[in-house]
């Protein structure tokens, strides 16, 4: 038995965010994502002004933060990689909901330029430098496999591009891109690398950004999978 798909995630000639074999415990992500902030009105406003969220939070939109813990817990994923996390408030949150084997975090530090702390679980293994260094692939490689890797560093399109092809080449279960409508324009680099991306299977957690007051998605995380996923 899966989970049946929402109304707002879309398929591409996949499963959405839904169990594989037996429909796993339902729990409240949305209780246990309470005391965390998100990209909210506050939030919208500075980005507004200043072209940069310069806030201390997850910079997602709540409803499909929810709808990747739903997946997470679906898909029995253990081991969690983020390659740029801001302030580290997603890994952070992941990390306390899940309690992953493996947490891993990549970032090069841009959020200190604005006076903002990075904090990340004292058990993850932290590389603080550019995601395309030679470096970065040597921490890779040493992380060993890794179920969930999610990508929201640099939006353009070569380097979101860049980031996909690097972890695609390293082992893996699913490669997660977040900003994939493209809504605004320092994100259309990711949406055109949603579209291009061929082969496996594509799933997309689009929901309403309810703390915007808006009734669609500005954001969106889309999930590959090198492997086919049974149909929900």
């Amino acid at each position: 038995m899966t989970i049946p798909p929402r109304p707002s995630e879309r398929s591409c000639g996949a499963v959405h965010a839904g169990g594989e074999g037996q429909a796993p415990q339902v729990r409240d992500f949305r209780q246990a994502l309470e005391g965390y902030r998100c990209w909210d009105r506050e939030c919208e406003a500075a980005f507004e002004r200043q072209g940069e969220a310069q806030a201390d939070a997850m910079l997602q939109n709540r409803e499909e933060v929810i709808g990747l813990c739903e997946f997470i817990e679906a898909h029995r994923v253990r081991s969690y990689l983020e390659v740029g996390i801001w302030t580290g408030g997603l890994i952070t949150a992941l990390h306390e909901v899940f309690r992953f084997d493996k947490a891993a975090a990549c970032d090069h530090g841009y959020a200190r330029r604005f006076g903002l702390p990075i904090h990340v679980p004292e058990v993850a293994s932290f590389f603080e430098g550019d995601s395309a260094s030679e470096e970065y692939l040597s921490w890779r490689r040493a992380l060993g496999p890794v179920d969930l890797v999610l990508i929201d560093a640099d939006h353009s399109y070569h380097a979101v591009r860049r980031d996909f092809e690097i972890n695609r080449s390293l082992a893996q279960r699913f490669i997660a891109l977040h900003d994939i409508t493209g809504a605004r324009r320092q994100t259309e680099g990711v949406a055109r690398l949603w579209r291009e991306i061929a082969g496996g299977s594509k799933i997309e957690i689009v929901r309403p950004h309810r703390e915007l007051g808006l009734d669609h998605s500005t954001m969106g995380i889309g999930i590959w999978s090198p492997e086919p996923l049974a149909s929900a």
